[in-house]
Order: structure tokens, then sequence, then C-alpha cells
């Protein structure tokens, strides 16, 4: 066995030998009865290991869960074709070809004590490197992953918040009519979903800024309106708003958060905080950025006038004729696809696990430094700034 400490190039044996296969079976039905008697087991996750696991079955063991969250097949609806899996369940640990391990969730006297031949370690994190574990994140930064896997678009498999994907058929003309009726329906300003009141961005003070010239309901911790993010209603009473400020609560690389992609998905403007983090995800014209203006007033008065001139307004959504907006749940799949590809492949041509470029030296590719804006907030919230290249 490999030991985590010292990461090489270890190459992927398939099983061809009899023994080794009955070996593997037995191991299956022995980590099948403990699954069973674990309390984490459901006969649906049973059912489906029975059903579908063969020696092409490529199985995803999350050492870890996401906070409170728990991936299911569901993961795998856009790729069913490649017979993958994924399991909670740590008996399952020596048939896994690859291990998630969520930075925010690691107990380190929980780690595994070696990685097995052929066996990815999979540092996952969907946080920015403002808010890392602190000592997992330390420990474990060099020589224990083989592969990231995280919403940047240069890490081994990117799992974004949201992304848009092309339509098949761009929209007709008819489109600007039926857009307009939405807009009509739409009879609240703005609104602001927050939780964290006091964050590395530091977007609470620019909101207090532009308050002053600029009503917007704050929903949250950090507002006197309640309403929460699983209440349907919320969702709805989303939709009778024309924009929305997409504030995040770091402003680093790439990090487009599902607040943006929803706000897309209710036609509404989503408005945030810096425009070069969202340029290369969001369509052309499709937001406004806090730093396209020389101060809150500025955008304050922009956005009244743009909320009273609905010609305006929509043509924030001439993008909708040629893309649709598509949200956190499927890019679960998105990502977990794009792994399960990379492992399949890899058992393919028998190719060897060694650490990736990103996975290396994890502390250095997440790095605050290179790939932050503290208190970007506050600096585009003064008064009378002076624009400048950022």
């Amino acid at each position: 066995m490999a030991e985590p400490g010292s990461i090489g190039c270890i190459c992927i044996r398939k099983l061809q030998q009899p023994k080794i296969q009955t070996i593997f079976v037995l191991l299956l039905i022995i980590s099948a009865i403990v699954y069973i008697r674990s309390p984490q087991a459901t006969l649906k996750d049973i059912s489906y290991i029975f059903a579908n696991r063969t020696n092409d079955s490529i199985t995803i063991l999350m050492w870890f869960g996401y906070f409170s969250s728990r991936f299911d097949q569901s993961v795998f609806s856009d790729c069913p074709e490649l017979n993958c899996f994924v399991t909670h369940n740590r008996s399952y640990f020596e048939q896994s070809s690859a291990v998630i391990f969520h930075d925010r969730s690691i107990v380190l006297s929980e780690l595994p004590r070696s990685r097995l031949p052929g066996q990815h370690y999979v540092f996952f994190l969907m946080e920015s490197p403002h808010y890392t574990s602190v000592k997992p994140y330390r420990k474990l930064s060099k020589h224990f992953y083989t592969l990231t896997m995280n919403y940047r678009r240069d890490a081994d498999i990117q799992m974004p918040f949201g992304y848009m994907m092309p339509r098949k058929k761009i929209l007709n003309l008819n489109f600007w009519d039926d857009l307009r009726k939405i807009v009509a329906k739409k009879t609240k300003l703005a609104c602001w979903f927050v939780s964290n009141c006091d964050t590395s961005s530091k977007r609470e003070v620019y909101m207090r800024n532009l308050q002053k010239y600029f009503p917007v309901d704050v929903y949250g911790e950090c507002g006197p309106l309640k309403c929460s993010r699983d209440n349907p209603h919320c969702r709805t009473l989303q939709k009778s708003y024309k924009f929305h400020f997409v504030f995040e609560n770091s402003v680093c690389t790439d990090f487009v958060t599902g607040r943006f992609f929803d706000a897309l998905i209710d036609v509404s403007i989503p408005i945030v905080l810096k425009r070069k983090i969202y340029e290369p995800v969001g369509p052309k014209n499709s937001f406004i950025a806090a730093d396209d203006f020389a101060s809150p007033k500025e955008m304050a008065d922009y956005l009244l006038r743009l909320a009273n001139d609905t010609e305006a307004y929509i043509k924030y959504f001439e993008w909708m004729r040629h893309y649709e907006s598509i949200g956190e749940e499927r890019s679960h799949a998105k990502g977990f696809c794009q792994l399960c590809r990379k492992l399949k492949q890899m058992r393919q041509y028998n190719e060897c696990v060694s650490a990736s470029k990103t996975a290396k030296d994890i502390m250095a590719w997440y790095n605050v430094t290179k790939h932050c804006y503290p208190g970007y907030g506050s600096q585009i919230g003064m008064a009378d700034r002076k624009l400048h290249e950022n």
C-alpha cells in the first residue's frame, strides 16, 4: 500500500486472475453485509449496488459528508452509461477508485491509514480560500491528495455552482413579448439574501453606503426580513424582484455561487461586486457590476433609472435567446460525471496514479493572495473613488 505521505506513480492493475476475482467478490459480499448493518444504509442503496455493480463499475467514496448534505445517484443523472456510483459508506474503501475528502468536514483522527494502489484521493471544497479548514488544510496540503475537485476552472474536476448552457434552438422574436409580460409582474425593486454579516469581501460596507440612496430588501441574518432558502414561497418571492444583489462573502477567482445563476433563472438582474470575476461565466450584458461605477450613489441613480425603463431593462436578458441558466443541483452532476469519466479513462488505459499539478501543493494553488481581493466592497464603496483597472 502507498503511504499518503509519499505519493508516487502507482499503476492500476486490472483484475485478471480467477483467484483475485474470487477475493474481489468475497470482499464485495462482506462489504454489502457490513453496509446493510450500517445505520447509513437504505434499501434503495443496497438494491442499486446488487443490481448494477460489475467489474466495470466505478465506485466513488465520500469519506466525509458535504456539510449536512449527502450525494446520491442523482449526481450521475447526466452520465448513467458510465456505470458509476457514489457512497458514503466507508466499508467500500477498498473497492473505491476515488475517495473524496470535503476539506471543511475533515476529522484528522478519522482519515484512512493508507491509500491503495490505483486509488485517487480527491481534495473537495466549494468555499473560497478565505474559508478553508484550519489544521486539516495545512496538514494535508502536500503529499496527500492526487486530484482537486472545486468550482475553479483550473481544478482537475470543475464543479461549478452553476453554468450557462447553449440552447439547442435560438428562441424566436416572440420571446421579447413574453419577456415584457414577465417583467410587468415584477412588483418589487431589489433584494439581498445574506447570512454572514462580517465577511472578507466587506460586502456589508458597500451595502450600507448604497442603502443611503437605494432601497434594498435584506433577508436573513443581516436584515429585518426572513425567508429560508428551502421555502418554496421564498423562491416565488425572489421572482418578484427586478434586481438581485449577489455580493459574495469573498471576491476570489471563479467564486460565483448559485445565487448568481438563480437570479438569471428568475429573470432578475444580478448585481455583483467585481466584473472581472463574472465575465468568464455570465453572458455579455447579463449582470451589473458595482465596480463599474465611481460610487454607490452613482450606481443607485443608474438602477433607479433602469427600473423605470422597461425597454432598457429587458436588454439585460437578450442572452436568454441563446442560453439557459443551470442551477447548482445539475452542476453537481457535471462535476461527478467529469470525475467518473476521468477514472474510467485511467482504468481503460491502465494509467498511473500520481498527484496532479494542482494537488501537489494545495496551499500554493488555493492561495488567498494570488486569487482573492480582501476588503473589495469597502474599497469600491467609497463616496467618490476614481475608476481604475481592477
